[in-house]
Formats: structure tokens, C-alpha cells, sequence
């Protein structure tokens, strides 16, 4: 990655230091991306500050520099695979129990089983949920299929961040 980014007046948030999503160019190799980023005037700040080029203009010829913080990359899809990443880690040494806390969930669920149509409403609750995000999210699940990959076909690595402090 470059230490030197460019981007749009128009896509800057109102307020500085604000997490933001972002449209960036990367200005060395002119990769376009999206990130989760801080902008500052100041880089004292901001704790990781890069230079940022804020281009306006009909022509983009009027520039103006501040400094942003890369929090973390959003793929094309609008997937954060770095915060994939920590969920699925995080995942591996916490419950696997998901709680809606809503009453009409739980009845339709409870129907569900009780109508015979699944055993179980964690069952019910699981197919409609994988069913729905291949439906409307499936960039999500790709991302996922790769990230949980990674951890289950490097075990060195989760014995290593196992014992990290």
C-alpha cells in the first residue's frame, strides 16, 4: 500500500475525525478502494496519519491535503474482510449461541417445530438464516467460505494467535 491517497472533496464527511466509509485512490499504483477511514487537518490527530490529496473542481484541479487513518479495506462486494477476519477469530473461543430476544420470532419458531416442519428452532432458525443470506448477501458468504478456510487449513497460525497476550 502507498503512504500517499487521493480522493473527492464531495465524498468527505462533514465532521473530522469521523469513521467514515471512503472512496480512495491508492496514488501509486492507482487502486481504487473503499475503506473505513478518519480525516483530520492536523495528522496529531489521527494515530496512523497519510497523506490525503481532497481534489474539487469541475477538472479536479483544485486540491487541497489533509491526513487519513486506514481503519480498514471494504472489497468491491462491500464486505470488510478484515472484520470478517476478527469475528471468525473471536468466534473460536466464544459461544455459538445467537439470541433475537423477540417473542414473535421465537412463537414462529416454536410453530415451526411443533408444526413438525424442523426439530429443532435452532435448526428452523439456521436454514432460514443461510437460505436468505445466499438469496440476498451471497458475497458475504464467499468472503466467509474463504476466511473460514484460512483457519481451518492453517492450524500453526491459530496456535500461535492462541498464545498471543
Amino acid at each position: 500500500m502507498s503512504n500517499q491517497y487521493i480522493t473527492a472533496a464531495e465524498h468527505l464527511p462533514d465532521e473530522e475525525r469521523t469513521e467514515t466509509k471512503l472512496q480512495i485512490t491508492d496514488a501509486e499504483t492507482k487502486r481504487i478502494f473503499e475503506a473505513r477511514v478518519r480525516i483530520a487537518n492536523d495528522p496529531d490527530e489521527l494515530t496512523d496519519p497519510r497523506p490525503l490529496t481532497v481534489v474539487a473542481g469541475p477538472h479536479e484541479s483544485v486540491s487541497e491535503e489533509r491526513y487519513v487513518e486506514l481503519i480498514d479495506e471494504i472489497d468491491a462486494a462491500g464486505i470488510n474482510e478484515d472484520l470478517l477476519r476478527r469475528l471468525a477469530a473471536d468466534q473460536e473461543s466464544t459461544s455459538n449461541i445467537v439470541n433475537t430476544r423477540s417473542d414473535d420470532l421465537n412463537v414462529i419458531l416454536r410453530y415451526l417445530v411443533e408444526s413438525g416442519q424442523y426439530d429443532s428452532t435452532a435448526e428452523a432458525l439456521r436454514e432460514m438464516a443461510f437460505q436468505y443470506l445466499a438469496a440476498n448477501r451471497p458475497a458475504l458468504l464467499d468472503a466467509y467460505e474463504t476466511v473460514r478456510t484460512e483457519f481451518e487449513d492453517d492450524p500453526l497460525r491459530r496456535a500461535r494467535s492462541e498464545n498471543e497476550p
